[in-house]
């Protein structure tokens, strides 16, 4: 491009980037599914496409191909057009042409630019393909004076005589003009006005014009002057003719009363007129007929045979939309065997959801889902299945172009490993499948020595192989991992040690390691022990663990070495069941698979912990409750360990879930173990600590009253220099409550009620525990006040309201009412009066 100008090197640079976005995004039409104006199409393909079509040299034969009839697209004369007016009815040319002729030709540009310069989407309107005798234009208008001039020229002076002649007056004014004037009948005939309306009058007065101006509209009854306003020219010749015929009309004529018959000549000098001009308006243009088929802000429509045609756009008619195709992409992530994560790509425009489609096993496997978020999560898949997953955005109830991914799970690991033969250069291995699926094995052997060779095999689908190529005499550690198709994920390794032969001349056996000796379990507990033994004499590798329970099932335990000594070799078994009998098998091997004689032992687990230890104390003593759950194995008794100091204070077996220890101090702290117990073994404790109770206070009394406080005093039994007290007063009469808090042996209380009996309670309190309360009560002093009640008593037997026995069990009944309701609780004395 060295030799290429500025303005070729603009637009090669311009041709490579459209042709870079052409190339980036494939471009895809649609139909729209009814019919609508220019702006509903183009408000339906924004909301569920991109835009309304755009037409180049480059899809134009694909479009036309697609429609059979007129079709919308996306292109109007003014793409910004705000809606005023859409034809030429609502566009008034003659005033445009009237306020700025040079503009009447292109009004609308003033507001929405120059018109067909871009599609709707923005794009350049670079190809045209427009029907013959399309856009149609505006045709411009006639250039023409906005008015018309007359004129008058100057007169020279002259006389005029007066002879008798006919005035006629009319009223109303010449051709249907709205204007009154008066004009000389020559002929002293009556002429009427286009009105209708006309009188002849005959005076002997001087009739004069006063308004000449209304003369304009004269109209000569002889000449048949007019003023020729339809064409909008100015016929100078006979505005002159007309200026003299209404300059000779101007005459002063004088009829005289004394002689109707003769004649008085009167010459008068006629004073000069003035040369003047006047502007009058003119009729609008005609506006030429090719504009009636001018569309001022129009629409295009593609016909179904290519070209373009301009319609109004307001027409119901079908139109054309464009996206371009989707390209997004699914990240699968967080895979494992049974499930995966999964994130997509943002669609386009306004979705209404995603849909997730996800195919497994060859197709056995299916599963769909609407969403909204951009991320799902998959559950309970298979281990080493192939899935696809396609991700359509869904806009308008349309499906977009997919996002698609697959993917495989974690495949399983081979299990049930075995050595099913072995000789000098081989070793004989079989194994199950993982569940699930999965493509292929693959096999590593290990060497135990590391000058020699790792070997591999790959690639195997059956459950068995025969691994050669090996070294005679050698141990190996074959390690197995399961594959998929795609080698994207493997299994976790699974493994198993054997050897080859190794044949020591002259023997025809391969050399066997010795016995273990004094085989012993220690430190049994519920899910735990030590298993230690003595080491065997002559060559071994290493020693083979086996635990089984009491119906002989494998209980897999974890087995960590924890002593090596000269002698002596121990193991931690831990992962077994509580208070189960265990069966230990322990076995020498050498480095090539050789076994020495088994050796066993049965001993037991503890059971498992007690459970939900609760402690509850008084100032004497503490009980302990607990739960055993018996999964946690059979027990035979219980054992709970009393503590104080951290030593064992006392020690009770109970068959049931609860004991009690007596005779204790109060407020001291204690600690309680728990164990449950079998065949001498212990499960692992639980333990809990309490503080006994501090002694409640003794020897309440009631040490001073008065009408409205009571004062109580008691005595502590016990020793003890960090006591406190809680003391409390109540009346459920006054309902009225109040606490105090002393270090004090007494409580005061004041602002009472007067006669009235209140109880209270006290304890004491340590370490944050308080005793069993200690009660008494009190009542204040009296304030006597005599209430005299009467009672109104009607009856219909006569004389029963006055005996004895009446007033006697009305009496009786009130007294029990008080009684109910104050007795013991507020002072009170009932008499009967005379």
């Amino acid at each position: 491009m060295r030799n290429l100008s500025l303005t070729h090197k603009l637009c090669v640079s311009v041709c490579w980037g459209l042709l870079l976005v052409y190339a980036a995004a494939e471009r895809q039409y649609f139909i729209g599914p009814h019919n609508g104006t220019w702006e509903q199409a183009r408000n339906h393909c924004q909301i569920c496409y991109k835009e309304m079509v755009t037409l180049t040299p480059e899809n134009v034969d694909v479009v036309a191909r697609m429609i059979d009839h007129d079709h919308w697209i996306g292109l109007r004369k003014y793409v910004n057009y705000n809606g005023t007016y859409n034809d030429t009815s609502d566009y008034d040319y003659e005033d445009d042409y009237f306020t700025d002729p040079s503009n009447a030709t292109n009004a609308s540009s003033k507001s929405f630019g120059t018109p067909w310069t871009r599609w709707a989407n923005g794009d350049p309107l670079v190809f045209q393909n427009w029907y013959p005798g399309y856009p149609v234009f505006k045709s411009p208008l006639p250039k023409i004076d906005c008015c018309s001039c007359s004129c008058t020229c100057p007169a020279p002076i002259r006389t005029t005589t007066t002879s008798p002649s006919t005035v006629s007056t009319v009223t109303g004014s010449p051709s249907g003009s709205t204007n009154g004037s008066t004009y000389r009948n020559t002929y002293g005939s009556t002429n009427g006005s286009t009105n209708g309306n006309s009188t002849e009058t005959y005076t002997s007065e001087t009739t004069s014009y006063d308004d000449m101006t209304e003369m304009d509209n004269y109209e000569s009854p002889t000449t048949d002057m007019t003023t020729n306003m339809t064409t909008g020219m100015t016929n100078v010749t006979n505005q002159t003719n007309y200026a003299s015929s209404r300059q000779s009309a101007s005459v002063f004529s004088v009829h005289t009363t004394d002689s109707p018959w003769t004649t008085r000549s009167t010459t008068t000098p006629e004073p000069p007129v003035s040369s003047t001009c006047e502007r009058s308006p003119m009729l609008p243009p005609i506006i030429p007929e090719t504009n009636k088929n001018y569309i001022e802000n129009s629409c295009v429509v593609m016909l179904h045979f290519g070209p373009w045609v301009e319609r109004v756009c307001v027409e119901q008619l079908p139109f054309i939309c464009y996206e371009d195709r989707f390209m997004g992409s699914v990240t699968a992530y967080n895979i494992s065997a049974t499930s995966a994560s999964l994130r997509w790509d943002q669609g386009p425009g306004d979705l209404s959801h995603y849909r997730l489609e996800v195919v497994g096993a060859n197709g056995l496997w299916n599963f769909t889902t609407d969403l909204l978020d951009l991320s799902f999560e998959l559950k309970n898949l298979t281990a080493g299945t192939h899935y696809s997953v396609q991700v359509f955005p869904v806009k308008c109830g349309r499906d977009l172009n997919p996002q698609n991914k697959s993917f495989f799970t974690i495949p399983g690991e081979v299990t049930d490993l075995n050595v099913t033969s072995y000789t000098e250069t081989s070793v004989g291995l079989s194994w199950k499948k993982p569940d699930g699926n999965y493509g292929f094995f693959k096999v590593t052997a290990k060497p135990s020595l590391e000058t020699e060779e790792t070997k591999i095999r790959d690639n195997i689908t059956a459950e068995y192989l025969m691994f050669d190529g090996l070294v005679p005499g050698l141990r190996y550690n074959f390690v197995f991992i399961t594959g998929v198709n795609d080698r994207t994920w493997w299994s976790k390794e699974t493994n198993i040690t054997a050897c080859t032969s190794e044949f020591k001349p002259p023997f025809t056996q391969p050399i066997k390691p010795g016995n273990v000796s004094d085989l012993k379990a220690l430190n049994n507990s519920d899910t735990h022990l030590k298993l230690q033994w003595h080491k065997p004499e002559g060559h071994y590798d290493y020693f083979n663990v086996k635990v089984l329970d009491r119906n002989g099932t494998n209980l897999n335990p974890t087995v960590t070495v924890t002593e090596d000594k000269d002698k002596t070799h121990a193991v931690n078994v831990t992962q077994l069941p509580n208070a189960n009998q265990i069966n230990l098998y322990v076995t020498a091997v050498s480095h090539c698979g050789d076994s020495g004689v088994t050796e066993n032992i049965t001993t037991f687990t503890a059971p498992g912990p007690v459970t939900d230890l609760k402690l509850t104390s008084k100032h004497d003593s503490i009980n302990a409750t607990w739960k055993f759950d018996r999964s946690n194995g059979k027990t035979s008794n219980f054992t709970a360990d009393l503590l104080l100091d951290d030593k064992i204070n006392t020690t009770i077996n109970s068959t049931t879930e609860t004991v009690t220890f007596p005779g204790l101090n109060s407020a001291t702290k204690y600690t309680v173990k728990v164990y449950a117990v079998t065949a001498d073994l212990r499960s692992p404790e639980t333990s809990s600590s309490i503080f006994t109770l501090p002694l409640p206070p003794t020897k309440i009394n009631l040490a001073n009253r008065t009408n409205s406080s009571l004062k109580f005093k008691w005595e502590y039994p016990g020793k003890s220099s960090e006591i406190q007290y809680n003391c409390s007063i109540r009346s459920n009469f006054w309902n009225y409550v109040e606490n105090q808090t002393t270090s004090e042996k007494y409580c005061e209380f004041t602002g009472l009620k007067s006669g009235s009996t209140y109880d209270f309670e006290v304890y004491t309190v340590s370490n944050g525990n308080g005793s069993e309360p200690a009660k008494g009560n009190g009542s204040t002093v009296e304030d006597k006040v005599e209430i005299g009640l009467s009672m109104l008593c009607s009856s219909n037997q006569p004389l029963y309201c006055d005996s004895s026995d009446t007033r006697d069990n009305i009496y009786k009944q009130l007294n029990k009412h008080l009684e109910e309701y104050l007795g013991g609780k507020v002072y009170y004395e009932a008499k009967k009066g005379p």
